[in-house]
């Protein structure tokens, strides 16, 4: 069983809306594809970010090995996406919230939920969660893996550092 929930009220709103064309939008290159960068229109609104572009097979499979290439799924945020062993049940998820929902470049703490203050802004929710800032939007990212506890909140915050730049 899995648990790719995220409980912790953080990112924005809505789940993303799955393309129809997931693996085309990832591109098979070493590099997430140029659809993961956001950036500011001319209409004045942030590009859309889709989760499932922002991590390379190359930095998942070491985490969790063998896994699915990421599949939009359903938490809290515009895009979300996770990479799952079939199986160990290891997974990666990725949460990005809407533009503004980290409008001071920073988050703070929900009413009610715990968390550890860890390096570079990030804080340490339950469930392996890494909640941070990119920008200003409000993210997660939860690793469950076979090493678990303090192994997992060292790939979260490196994870943290690729996701920022490429958010």
């Amino acid at each position: 069983m899995v648990s790719l929930a995220l409980t912790a009220s953080a990112c924005g709103s809505s789940p993303a809306p799955s393309s129809g064309s997931e693996s085309a939008a990832r591109g098979s290159g070493g590099g997430p594809s140029a659809g993961a960068t956001t950036g500011s229109g001319g209409d004045g609104q942030s590009a859309a970010v889709d989760a499932c572009t922002l991590l390379t097979p190359e930095e998942v499979a070491p985490v969790i090995g063998k896994n699915d290439g990421g599949r939009p799924t359903s938490g809290v945020g515009d895009s979300v996406c996770g990479w799952e062993n079939p199986e160990t049940y290891h997974s990666i998820t990725v949460s990005v919230g809407g533009p503004g929902t980290a409008a001071s470049g920073g988050i703070k703490d929900e009413p009610g939920v715990t968390s550890e203050a860890g390096p570079e802004g990030i804080r340490f929710l339950s469930g392996g969660i890494a909640r941070f800032a990119a920008g200003d939007r409000d993210c997660q990212v939860q690793v469950v893996s076979g090493a678990g506890g303090d192994d997992d909140k060292v790939t979260a915050v490196k994870l943290v550092g690729l996701l920022r730049d490429r958010i």
